[in-house]
Formats: structure tokens, C-alpha cells, sequence
């Protein structure tokens, strides 16, 4: 069944980002709205209980009806994924209960549940059995699990860019002129003390670079593989300008935008419900105009740093370049298994301000490959190319 305790989570971290020995992490969104902070794996984050019990009862629980429990996570992806009336319910299901015909344990319907998550097509969705749970799973297979990765798909080279952490900000010059360079970074928060940090530091990144007036602005979330995205789109708001409808989210339960003002980013259901997110400390910075902006992006930029390009997507006099970005744009809920295992299932996408939804990422207007190293800006051929567009571009 699903947990209760998890009904609305918009920015699950990845499971790819994950600090070692951790499941994941998310900011989530009760109910009620409020704010809740979680700095643990992800067992724990289906609630101590459910870790205690995966660890001390994970074989009673994995002795239920092994083919009962794969329906009801078929049950689960038919009736909430985002993708499920694209797909061939019959035919998926018939796939799925005969890779787990010779089930006797739940566990033995992993790869079948990995399967029909992959099958869904959304390149978000995926499984996760507890570490007890893992083991059980070795132990019966005799090898590693499968399914870890999209049936089908090679892993996707790193980014050496994803070995930033905290946000950053210099100038550059080309020909004479000065440009101001800002790099937004992951951002996974375990308190609203490390939120209102980071919002509030990349913020004052802005505000001290817009103090040497630039004449234009390069702002990077390449390697940016994602987290909470509510502290980024604070932080960058002057920059990126504030308004109501900075981007959307469409999912299975409903509608809501993206706000920034005054230090403050919020969410906006169509019912004028808003959760505001906690305002970066000191006041806000305010910028005049609406300054040049190149938006650098590669293939590691994900999740929450794809949603940060997404908000750029459709601003005036703005422009992106690099690579095609990782395609996990969307929102995702997690889901408890009676064992203890959870799907992350997506059921939202992220759109732009124009309602233009971007369900496996978004392109550069510039395509430029990605470099494998970090190298000095003279030779990185992505920040040279969006140099020369701001130095080109017409003057405000």
C-alpha cells in the first residue's frame, strides 16, 4: 500500500546522487504543507518503523504471497504514474507475473516490480529494497541484482562538474569586457538552518557580482544533478527575476507554479493553496533590469538542477549551452511496500513558464560537447561560447 506518511514528495533526490552508504534523500511536503527535513537513508525515510521491521522481520515479510505483493505495486504504477495511459496494462502485467512465475518469496519479484518501472518510460521511476533486503535478494540470486540501471542503457559518463557543493561566483572578461559568472550547485539540505544557508549564500553570490556591473551574466548548472530545488530557485531569484508562474508542475493529483518573490519561493496549487519555503536571511537582493543570461548545461544536469534551467526556459534574453540534460524533469512519490522495500514512482512532470512540459529534459540552443575534465575558462569551450554570445548580444 502506499505511505501514508509520503503523499506529496515533488523532489526526491536520486538515487545516483546519493552520499555513499545512503538510499537517498528528500525535502518532502506534508499534507498539511508543512516543511519536514530528512538526513538519512532512505529506510529511514519510510519511517523508523519500517527500517526496524525490514531489519528484524524482513523474513516474515518477504513470506507473504509473493505474486499478491507484485499486483499490488502493478496496482500501484497503473493507478498513479504519470505515464500509465500510455502504456499496455495487459500486456505489461502478463510480462511482469511471468518473470516472477517462479516466485516464492517477495523478494524474488524484484525484478519483475524493476522491470515494469523501466517499462514505464518516464526514466525517473525506480526500486528500492532496504540493505537487509538487498542482501536477501544476493543471497537467493547468487549474484548482484539486476535492474539498477534502464534495461537497455549504458551508464551515462560523469560530469567534472559534480564535485561542486557549495555555490560560486567570479567575474570573466573576453575582449575587454567583464562578465559575471554564477554556478548553482546540488543542494541537499538537513535542516532549514543548510537551507536558508545555501539560498542565502548563492544569493549574496549574485548581489556582490551585479555590484561590478556586468554586462552579462553566465549562470552554470552544469553537473548540478539535483536535490531540493526550492533553496536554488530563492537563491537565484533576482537573477532569473521574479514572478508567478517561473514554472509548473502537472501531475497525476493536480496543478501548481513555481513563485519567487521577495526571497521567497513557493508553490501554488490552482486552488490559491501556497507553500512558501523558508526566505533567504537578511532581505532580499534586488536587481534592475533584465540582464543577458547564458545558462550552461550538460548531461548531469538533473532533477531539481534540470527544474532550475526549466525556469530560465522562456525568460527574455536568455540563451543555453552544452549538452542535452539527464531527463529526470520530473516529480516523484514514494511508495512503501509491505516488506519494506519502496518504489519511487513519478507521477509529475516539470513544465516551463509557458506550460511546455519537459518529460526527458531539455536541449541547449547551442549544442557543445562536454569536456571530461575541469579545465581553466579559457579553454572551456562551452563558457567561451556563451562568452561570445553575451559579448554580442545587443546592450540593454
Amino acid at each position: 500500500m502506499r505511505h501514508r506518511g509520503f503523499l506529496r514528495c515533488w523532489r526526491i533526490w536520486r538515487a545516483d546522487d546519493r552520499p555513499t552508504g545512503l538510499v537517498g534523500r528528500a525535502i518532502l511536503r506534508t499534507p498539511q504543507g508543512m516543511l519536514c527535513k530528512w538526513n538519512c537513508a532512505m529506510v529511514v525515510l519510510l519511517s523508523l518503523s519500517a527500517a526496524c521491521l525490514a531489519q528484524s522481520q524482513t523474513g516474515d515479510a518477504t513470506r507473504s504471497d509473493p505474486i499478491a505483493y507484485l499486483n499490488r505495486a502493478l496496482d500501484e504504477m497503473q493507478a498513479r504514474a504519470l505515464r500509465r495511459k500510455t502504456v499496455d496494462w495487459r500486456r505489461l502485467r502478463a510480462e511482469a507475473l511471468a518473470r516472477a512465475a517462479h516466485a516464492e518469496t517477495t523478494v524474488d519479484t524484484y525484478d519483475a516490480i524493476r522491470f515494469a518501472l523501466t517499462s514505464l518510460g518516464d526514466h525517473h521511476s525506480s526500486f528500492h529494497p532496504t540493505p537487509a533486503l538487498e542482501k536477501l535478494e544476493l543471497q537467493r540470486k547468487g549474484h548482484p541484482p539486476s535492474g539498477r540501471a534502464a534495461e537497455g542503457q549504458t551508464a551515462t559518463p560523469g560530469s567534472p562538474f559534480t564535485g561542486r557543493y557549495e555555490p560560486e561566483g567570479r567575474l570573466a572578461t573576453l575582449d575587454g569586457r567583464t562578465f559575471a559568472i554564477v554556478v548553482v550547485t546540488k543542494c541537499f539540505p538537513e535542516s532549514e538552518r543548510q537551507f536558508i544557508a545555501y539560498e542565502t549564500k548563492l544569493q549574496g553570490k549574485v548581489a556582490d557580482l551585479d555590484r561590478s556591473h556586468p554586462i552579462g551574466w553566465v549562470v552554470d548548472l552544469r553537473g548540478n544533478v539535483g536535490g531540493n530545488m526550492w533553496p536554488m530557485l530563492a537563491g537565484i531569484g533576482p537573477l532569473l527575476g521574479e514572478g508567478d508562474r517561473l514554472g509548473e508542475f502537472f501531475t497525476t493529483g493536480g496543478h501548481s507554479v513555481w513563485r519567487y518573490r521577495d526571497g521567497v519561493a513557493a508553490e501554488v496549487a490552482d486552488d490559491g493553496k501556497e507553500d512558501r519555503y523558508p526566505p533567504v536571511a537578511g532581505g532580499p537582493y534586488k536587481m534592475s533590469g533584465t540582464p543577458d543570461v547564458a545558462v550552461l548545461i550538460d548531461r548531469w544536469t538533473g532533477s531539481s538542477g534540470e527544474a532550475m534551467a526549466i525556469a530560465f526556459r522562456g525568460r527574455a534574453k536568455t540563451r543555453f549551452f552544452g549538452e542535452h540534460t539527464q531527463g529526470a524533469s520530473t516529480a516523484n512519490e514514494v511508495f512503501a511496500l509491505s516488506d519494506g522495500a519502496a518504489m519511487w514512482l513519478t507521477i509529475g512532470v516539470d513544465a516551463d513558464r509557458e506550460g511546455k512540459q519537459y518529460m526527458d529534459g531539455l536541449d541547449p540552443d547551442e549544442a557543445i560537447p562536454g569536456v571530461g575534465e575541469v579545465v581553466p575558462d579559457g579553454r572551456d569551450l562551452v563558457l567561451q561560447a556563451a562568452l561570445r554570445w553575451l559579448s554580442g548580444a545587443p546592450r540593454r
